[in-house]
């Protein structure tokens, strides 16, 4: 993270929650996760989407395995100002480098995904050990 280029936000997710895999040239695909949080959404703000929150790698999947609809949570991370394809108006948004989990979090989903991962973890290292 760029020194300077800190953030810390709190919020709920409001339900735009999109999880996929980048697949960069010659590389393995990449887990990514991206959501919008609202901080405390009055009804005066509800056409506003909330702010934007990617995450990247493990994280991105044990996030999305926690997480729903109305989960609140904290984000560490740095803001980043990116163009997209298409599209001459810039996107700020925040790229989480770690995650709080606070309130509304389906631990037991979450559970299922951290084994997933571990037993993934286990085949990868015992498969390179066969090399």
């Amino acid at each position: 993270m760029a020194q300077g280029n800190f953030t810390w936000q709190r919020g709920d997710i409001t339900g735009d929650i999109y999880f996929d895999y980048l697949r960069p040239q010659h590389q393995d695909p990449v887990p990514y996760l991206r959501l919008y949080l609202m901080i405390d959404g009055s009804p005066e703000a509800r056409p506003v989407k909330g702010l934007r929150v990617l995450v990247y790698g493990t994280l991105a999947e044990l996030v999305y395995g926690h997480v729903q609809k109305g989960s609140r949570i904290g984000v560490e991370g740095h803001i980043q100002l990116r163009y997209r394809p298409n599209n001459p108006t810039p996107v700020f948004e925040v790229v989480a480098e770690r995650i709080e989990f606070i309130r509304n979090i389906d631990y037991e989903r979450g559970r299922q995904v951290i084994a997933e991962l571990k037993q993934r973890t286990r085949q990868s290292s015992s498969a390179a050990n066969d090399l």
